[in-house]
């Protein structure tokens, strides 16, 4: 056995001095490699997400409204305003002239419109992230939407092919809609669509028509004031726009003055001259009745039909002759109550169980002040708001029935006293509504949750932000009468709610109809029981027959605060009268 294993070691040695190799010891077998599969997973999902995506918005392209003819110019437009018996409410002659190319404009008058409304325009491709993110930070930071984050590309494309309902489905198409609009016309193309599209109020659309209709000039010949002026009208144009509060529109377009110079398109001493101009507003004679409807009716036009050349016809909701009641009814309770409410304006809504407006005033003279104080103007509702807290109290059980104590009440330190400070103890709701105790709505408020009738509020209605807190409960978060109103008509519609409208019908002056309401369909907002219970609630008080539209009994619930006035009528219109005094101060 050792001789062997001498042999086999000298054998070896005899190899490697022969110049030969050892042979290594047998290495184990390597097991083949897993290849690895989720690669392939990725491409093929990667492979099938552009598939699906390419096709999506290949259809969407298909659905797409022609834009090759978007740079051509189609004669003026007539617009002719007809009440629900066809009689003449208004005639308003859209002109926007010939098309205003961005290149014919002196360079500061694009440059307004740019920086107040998008910064970024010439760096983004229709969509700005970054306006998006700081406009998403300013929301959360302020706990609602305080500031919007569409570019200049989105607002075109909004204007021209879209609805006006603020819904995600929009927003999305919107957005598509950008891109596609900045892959097809350059930078100066599209501010010259927008600025001849976009609408400054008044009944004013493009940049040509509001330099005529506001300063009886040409566009070419803006100033920079001027310019800066209609550049701030567009945010909200029934209140910013030169016709109306000639102060509010001024502090408007300061702060587009000093937004160019932030943007470096002006220098701090060009911003200081423009400041210390004041535009010269040429004022037109103005409408008698129904201005006000007229242009809340006409700013909604394009919404719904979109771009259009023809003369067109719209039959409206409006009702001349519960307008002029409307009218005498705001110049009766100024002249009354004015001076004691230190109020110079007022505002009516009247408005059908199902929505249908019947009647708008938005001010004391459209001559005067165009501005829309129904449509626009955000004032604290006071005790008109109670109804939305004793309505969810009742959807947590409460009755009309149910007594609790009016008193003097401390709720974490802040302490509501009833307006002329008469308690009356141990009362039922019924009571308690009627006197319009302070401290029972508190009492309310505070065991469901100011939440809960913030949430309520919004079912029914109201659309402006409501601030959650205790004080909620006497109307201290500022709405508008027209939404205000419309959050009424379920009381007077058995529970079903109805969006204020004031279109019935759209058409060409031969009779086409190019659009029609059919309806949203009713929606249940309370339940039948908590309906006829807040019916019982609000008709408790003897009927008042002083009917300003009509001889029809009506309960009115009055805003001590502010002046406001709801004036309920079952199964008729709804009128809401809001005078504006002093800044409501709630105890």
């Amino acid at each position: 056995m050792a001789r062997r294993k001498n042999d086999r070691t000298r054998t070896r040695v005899n190899r490697v001095a022969d110049g030969g190799h050892v042979a290594s010891p047998p290495q184990p077998q390597k097991k083949p490699r897993r290849r690895r599969v989720w690669p392939v997973v990725l491409a093929v999902v990667a492979v099938w997400a552009v598939i699906f995506g390419a096709v999506f918005f290949s259809r969407f392209l298909s659905n797409l409204p022609d834009v090759g003819t978007l740079m051509t110019q189609g004669p003026s437009q007539d617009i002719t305003l007809l009440d629900d018996q066809g009689r003449l409410i208004a005639r308003r002659g859209l002109t926007q002239g010939a098309m205003v190319e961005v290149n014919t404009l002196p360079r500061y008058v694009p440059d307004a419109f740019i920086a107040i409304e998008d910064r970024r325009f010439r760096d983004h491709l229709g969509l700005d992230p970054v306006g998006l993110g700081r406009a998403a930070m300013e929301n959360m930071s302020a706990g609602h939407v305080v500031q919007g984050g569409s570019t200049l590309t989105q607002q075109l494309a909004k204007n021209l092919f879209l609805d006006p309902n603020r819904t995600f489905e929009r927003k999305a198409q919107e957005a598509m809609l950008a891109l596609y609009l900045e892959s097809r016309y350059s930078k100066d193309q599209i501010l010259t669509l927008y600025l001849n599209r976009v609408y400054f109020g008044a009944g004013a659309f493009g940049i040509e028509a509001a330099a005529e209709r506001f300063f009886g000039k040409h566009a070419r010949e803006l100033t920079l004031p001027e310019a800066a002026m209609l550049a701030g009208s567009v945010k909200a144009p029934a209140k910013y726009n030169p016709l109306n509060d000639s102060d509010a529109s001024e502090e408007r377009a300061q702060v587009v003055l000093r937004a160019m110079q932030d943007c470096g398109l002006i220098d701090d001493r060009t911003r200081a001259q423009a400041q210390a101009t004041r535009p010269h507003v040429v004022r037109g004679s103005g409408h008698a009745g129904g201005g006000y409807f007229t242009d809340w009716i006409v700013s909604q036009i394009q919404g719904y039909i979109g771009e259009n050349d023809q003369p067109l016809v719209v039959e409206t909701t409006f009702d001349l002759v519960a307008q002029a009641q409307a009218e005498r009814a705001v110049a009766s309770g100024l002249a009354e109550q004015g001076d004691k409410l230190n109020a110079g304006q007022a505002a009516l809504v009247a408005m059908t169980p199902d929505g249908a407006v019947r009647a708008m005033v938005g001010g004391r003279s459209y001559s005067q002040s165009p501005y829309n104080r129904a449509t626009d103007a955000v004032r604290q509702p006071g005790s008109a708001f109670k109804p939305f807290v004793y309505l969810t109290a009742f959807e947590h059980g409460r009755s009309p029935s149910d007594v609790m104590n009016d008193a003097p009440i401390n709720i974490h330190g802040w302490k509501p006293d009833d307006y002329e400070g008469k308690y009356e103890g141990e009362i039922t709701l019924t009571r308690a509504f009627a006197k319009s105790s302070n401290s029972i709505a508190a009492q309310l408020t505070a065991l469901v949750g100011p939440a809960t009738v913030a949430h309520t509020a919004h079912r029914l209605g109201i659309a402006s932000h409501l601030d959650i807190n205790a004080s909620l409960a006497l109307g201290t978060s500022g709405v508008t009468p027209l939404e205000l109103t419309s959050a009424y008509v379920p009381f007077a519609n058995g529970g079903v709610s109805a969006a204020a409208f004031g279109i019935q019908r759209i058409k060409t002056a031969s009779g086409k109809v190019l659009w029609e309401r059919k309806g949203s369909g009713p929606t249940q907002v309370m339940s039948p029981a908590n309906a006829a219970a807040m019916t019982s609630l609000i008709s408790c008080d003897t009927p008042s027959t002083s009917g300003q539209f009509g001889e029809t009994p009506s309960r009115t619930i009055t805003s001590r605060c502010d002046g406001i006035t709801m004036t309920y009528c079952p199964m008729v219109p709804l009128a809401m009268k809001a005078s504006r005094g002093q800044p409501c101060v709630t105890r």
